[in-house]
């Protein structure tokens, strides 16, 4: 009997120590989030300044090509904005450009 109450206690902690330090806690769903966003980060930047260039050149967003191979699509453009995307470890993470900043989701 003494057994069974020590193993309770025991799958007790264990699933109290998993949900805040386990691969579902908070903390981590959280930092694996920052991490796909800051992995967005590079390849948005590169294609950004294609984006600006055709903005310079055109005057609009509209219509512009992205760099062959970024990885990145441009899922809305007006003459004065535009939204990429990208996956990330198989999660989509956009960026309202521009200026934005990487979000996870779609635009």
């Amino acid at each position: 009997m003494l057994v069974l109450i020590s193993l309770a206690i025991v799958g007790a902690l264990v699933a109290m120590q998993s949900k805040s330090e386990g691969p579902t806690a908070a903390a981590v769903t959280q930092q694996e989030a920052q991490a796909l966003v800051a992995a967005s980060a590079q390849n948005f930047a590169q294609v950004g300044e294609a984006l600006q260039a055709a903005y310079a050149e055109s005057g609009t967003y509209v219509g512009a090509q992205l760099p062959v191979g970024s990885g990145v699509t441009l899922a809305q453009a007006t003459a004065t904005s535009y939204c990429l995307e990208t996956s990330a470890s198989g999660t989509l993470v956009h960026e309202n450009g521009p200026g934005g900043s990487p979000a996870a989701g779609p635009c």
